[in-house]
């Protein structure tokens, strides 16, 4: 729950510290003495919008800062994101606007963004201003009531996961049926080009071998006489360099002992011999088996290639790759029919699995919006409505494609009279009976709600006499269950406070200040007197108010 809110140079506040505990604590004054302040401020330091205009004037920048007490759940949540506070029981949301624009979050002292600053405020305070009503008249809002009131996240969460499984293999599905769409107006075509690359049926190097084949074929002759003059110094029949050497050889030999020095010579000349006469043996081989392609046929092949790399706006080298291609575009068409087949079947498979968990989550709907509309219905009797009535219907249509939020419609319906029939919420309720509505539907989801501390700016516009005192004896009740705060221009709604805060706004060198204080019960009671009888507080209306503060407080 809240424990503090502190607000610098926010609106007419130069410093302001609030300190806030159990029940229901109401914040009171004049018209424009910044009663709203206290919202204005939370609501900046839970990550809502920052206008330069929240800033006072002459300041540079406003700060907002509100300490809760946490719950284990959120305890976890900080320590998985090391956002721990000193006293992990404790968290600390602060919120710095400047004038250019700029402004900073803080979580625990950590510089945080607002978007997760907004997501732990999720957790804590749920505001509701003076329209917020209204929202009882907008469909999502009532499913989710309903939802909130049943307990119903498990299913809830059931059913969303179902239609996303669903809508994936819908989209999926989609893209195949395109995919066959867009390849049968290409499938002749690709037959064509297969057609076509598969009369050069060319591999990877292919292209590149054919071009050293034909430049060796045009140049074979060359080739040739090179071969054989290298061939024929080595084993002519007269004199060759193998037998001049041999012979050189022979003689060295002879007068090698008279001299050392040639034996090193002698052994590299039978070396280098031997060498030759392998080179001998292999120009040979060489000569008599010279593989020499027709270059007409290597021409032919090669300017089919260069045609065929015109056409398909590709290099010569590249059209292995684009068989490849052709092969594989067409093959994933063939397979296409068989694709859709499969996923057709899961797509069958995830709606059967939605419908089912969106049935389920209709059933648990129906019960819970069953008792809402009893309890709503018993309590808006307290709230100056004796004769009031309160109903939820919820139905199917069919034919209805699948939702996130499953198959339910829903309506609000009410009666104000008797003899009145029950219609739709938003034709026949007044804005006065929305507000109590409103509250009522509060004050029975209070039990289950995981937000422990709720807000209202001045939801009771627009009511008085015996119904603000009903009002303020329910918002009272409500503080049993949560931490409320509300704004109030009504006596017989302050009355009921647990703890109650006046704003007050005065004026020195030429500034205007406005401050929030914490009321004793002689103050209690001065303030109840002001807003019972306005500018004169009489000694009568004092007794009225001590009184209506008694009466207020018995339970």
């Amino acid at each position: 729950m809240l424990l503090e809110l502190s607000a610098i140079n926010v609106g007419l506040s130069a410093h302001s510290t609030l300190e806030f505990g159990l029940g229901l604590s109401c914040i009171t004054g004049e018209t424009g003495a910044g009663k709203s302040l206290t919202i204005d401020a939370l609501s900046l330091a839970l990550g809502g919008k920052a206008s330069v205009s929240l800033i006072r004037d002459g300041a540079t920048q406003a700060e907002a800062a509100a300490l809760f007490a946490i719950g284990p759940k959120l305890k976890q949540k900080l320590k998985a994101l090391d956002l721990t506070a000193e006293n992990e029981d404790e968290l600390v949301l602060r919120r710095v606007v400047k004038r250019d624009g700029k402004n900073k979050a803080y979580i625990n002292g950590h510089l945080s963004t607002i978007s997760l600053m907004k997501e732990l405020a999720g957790d804590l305070i749920s505001i509701h201003g003076q329209h917020a009503s209204y929202k009882l008249l907008d469909a999502s809002y009532q499913l989710a009531l309903i939802d909130g009131f049943g307990a119903l996240d498990a299913q809830v969460h059931e059913v969303q996961q179902c239609y996303a499984r669903y809508q994936q293999e819908r989209s999926h599905l989609n893209a195949l049926a395109q995919a066959q769409k867009e390849g049968a107006l290409r499938y002749k075509s690709l037959r064509y080009e297969k057609e076509i690359l598969g009369r050069l049926n060319l591999n990877p190097g292919d292209y590149e071998d054919l071009v050293a084949r034909f430049d060796k074929s045009m140049h074979a002759q060359k080739l040739q006489d090179a071969i054989a003059l290298a061939e024929s110094c080595l084993n002519s029949d007269e004199r060759n360099v193998i037998d001049i050497l041999q012979a050189r050889l022979h003689d060295l030999s002879a007068v090698q002992s008279y001299e050392p020095q040639l034996s090193p010579i002698i052994a590299d000349l039978n070396q280098a011999l031997t060498l030759l006469d392998s080179v001998r043996a292999d120009l040979s081989a060489l000569l008599s088996n010279l593989p020499i392609d027709d270059p007409t046929e290597l021409n032919a092949r090669m300017t089919l290639c260069h045609d065929c790399a015109r056409r398909f706006g590709v290099q010569p080298n590249e059209l292995y790759a684009l068989q490849e291609k052709v092969e594989q575009e067409l093959n994933e068409f063939l397979s296409l029919r068989e694709r859709i087949e499969s996923t057709t079947a899961k797509v069958k498979a995830a709606r059967q699995e939605y419908e089912q968990a969106a049935q389920v989550l209709s059933t648990a709907r129906l019960a819970a919006a069953e008792k809402l509309s009893a309890e709503v219905s018993k309590l808006i009797t307290t709230l100056a409505m004796p004769d009031g009535r309160f109903k939820i219907r919820l139905w199917t249509e069919e034919g209805v494609k699948p939702r996130a939020q499953g198959r339910d419609e829903v309506q609000f319906l009410f009666s104000a009279n008797v003899g009145q029939e029950l219609k739709d919420l938003g034709e026949v309720a007044s804005g006065g009976e929305l507000s109590r509505l409103a509250l009522a539907l509060e004050a029975v989801t209070a039990s289950v709600r995981s937000t422990p501390t709720l807000i209202f700016d001045e939801v009771d516009t627009g009511i008085s006499g015996r119904t603000a005192s009903a009002v303020g004896q329910l918002l009272r009740r409500l503080g049993q269950s949560v931490q409320v705060l509300t704004v109030t221009h009504l006596p017989q709604v302050a009355a009921c406070a647990n703890t109650q805060y006046v704003a007050q706004k005065s004026s020195h060198d030429g500034n205007t200040a406005s401050v929030i204080v914490k009321l004793d019960e002689a103050g209690r009671v001065e303030e109840l007197a002001r807003m019972m009888g306005g500018a004169v507080v009489t000694a009568d209306t004092r007794a009225s108010a001590a009184s209506l503060l008694q009466l207020s407080t018995k339970s």
